[in-house]
């Protein structure tokens, strides 16, 4: 479900409020939606590192449309990445400075690349009942870009992106730029953004937004120590211009963007410190070479107690076609797709109880130029975990798909599946080469 929400969560940093307290204990910054705020007490490695060499900082006196205040604070915030993170810059980052009107462009056509995918995406959350009949997805995800950007990395290019400032850098901002430092950073050692496209080209996309939850959990926790070493004037600076940013149209799109938004910093940040707890940073840089080959689930994030040992499980999809329709994506929705969806439909928090036993899936989605249909074939990693997630889809296709257009929730063998079509005769065709009587 997030293949077109990836570059969404370059947003969430710097549209939520933040909540600090006392010694260790912080609130990351997060947005008002159904997630709630993520506190975070990060603990002391229980490694010992071998001490970095003294990071000479870079020199940006080249660096033009900056004034000298925020070149010298560029230049100490690569030191600082560097030290927060334990690694050292293998080139010097590319800063590219733009005004804010090309800072928006850019972002909007980081969007607009994939434009041909989003009228069966559209379609597809307009059948689960997730996006109202009117709403333009791609003309709701552009406005949201509308909010304010402090920078952002770009893997395509290895870029750090900034608008230009005659002023200096604002605190908040100093955090985010640290936070995506370090993505260039981690991008040089693992050269994690060219797996990450990998993953999305092969549709592997549960795996991809697990992937993704290691690469911001990361730089989340990276900014967290960062925070930590600020000044108390410093953090109050911090907290003051979280709680004053606009967050309008975040606020204003479906939950589930939102929490597809937020997925990958807050149970990212969740996954990364109990990676960090068990042998500091060691431990994170050793999940970017094995997690693209475990493989990884969602599941595995959300409950990082199973990261390497509950994978998932093998799940076979009938191959067939449907007249009229192109198949646009075979792929594993996964338990994170199952809690979001849920979640909007049904209540808040009733998707991780549902979705919480979750063993591997499978999916068609398919497109027609106007209509979408979907089948979702699970299992559970016990019969109760199927059958909980059975009552729950039973209760969503109920609420959520509109009674012109067609549900079905049945079991056969130990598999789940889950059937919807806007076109009534689509739904029975599929359900009818299941084996499932629709009569």
């Amino acid at each position: 479900m997030a293949r077109h929400l990836v570059l969404l969560v370059l947003l969430a940093l710097t549209l939520g409020a933040c909540d600090s307290g006392a010694g260790t204990a912080t609130t990351m910054p997060t947005t008002t939606t159904s997630a709630a705020p993520t506190t975070t007490t990060v603990p002391a490695s229980t490694t010992t590192t071998t001490p970095q060499p003294q990071a000479t900082p870079p020199d940006l006196s080249g660096l033009e449309g900056i004034s000298p205040e925020v070149r010298e604070q560029l230049e100490a915030l690569i030191v600082a990445a560097e030290d927060v993170r334990g690694l050292p810059f293998l080139t010097p980052p590319v800063i590219t400075v733009v005004s804010d009107a090309e800072l928006e462009t850019r972002v909007r056509e980081s969007i607009e690349e994939d434009i041909e995918d989003f009228p069966a995406d559209e379609s597809l959350y307009k059948l689960l009942g997730l996006l109202d009949p009117e709403v333009d997805l791609l003309t709701l995800l552009l406005d949201l870009y509308g909010e304010q950007v402090a920078g952002f990395y770009d893997g395509d290019t290895g870029e750090i992106v900034v608008p230009s400032h005659e002023e200096g850098l604002s605190t908040l901002q100093r955090g985010t730029l640290v936070h995506e430092l370090v993505h260039a950073l981690t991008d040089q050692h693992f050269e994690f953004d060219s797996k990450f496209d990998e993953m999305i080209d092969q549709e592997r996309l549960d795996l991809a937004t697990a992937y993704q939850a290691l690469i911001e959990g990361d730089a989340t926790l990276a900014e967290v120590l960062w925070v930590q070493g600020l000044s108390q004037a410093e953090l109050g600076e911090f907290v003051g211009e979280s709680l004053e940013a606009d967050t309008s149209a975040l606020q204003s799109v479906p939950p589930f963007i939102q929490d597809s938004l937020l997925f990958p910093y807050d149970t990212g940040l969740n996954f990364v410190e109990d990676l960090y707890q068990a042998d500091g940073w060691a431990a994170v840089n050793e999940a970017y070479t094995l997690m693209p080959d475990l493989p990884a689930s969602t599941e595995q994030v959300i409950e990082p107690d199973d990261y390497g040992r509950d994978l998932p499980l093998e799940v076979e999809i009938p191959q067939f076609e449907l007249e009229g329709y192109e198949l646009e994506r075979t792929s594993v929705w996964g338990e994170q797709g199952f809690r979001v969806m849920i979640d909007q439909v049904l209540g808040e928090s009733l998707g991780g109880p549902a979705a919480d036993g979750w063993g591997g899936d499978a999916y068609h989605q398919w497109f027609d130029g106007e209509n979408a249909a979907l089948l979702i074939v699970y299992r559970g990693d016990t019969e109760r975990d199927l059958e909980e997630l059975e009552s729950a889809l039973v209760a969503y296709e109920a609420a959520a798909v509109a009674e012109e257009d067609f549900g079905l929730v049945a079991v056969s063998e130990g598999h789940l599946y889950f059937v919807l079509a806007d076109e009534i005769a689509v739904g029975e065709q599929i359900s009818q080469t299941l084996g499932f009587s629709t009569g």
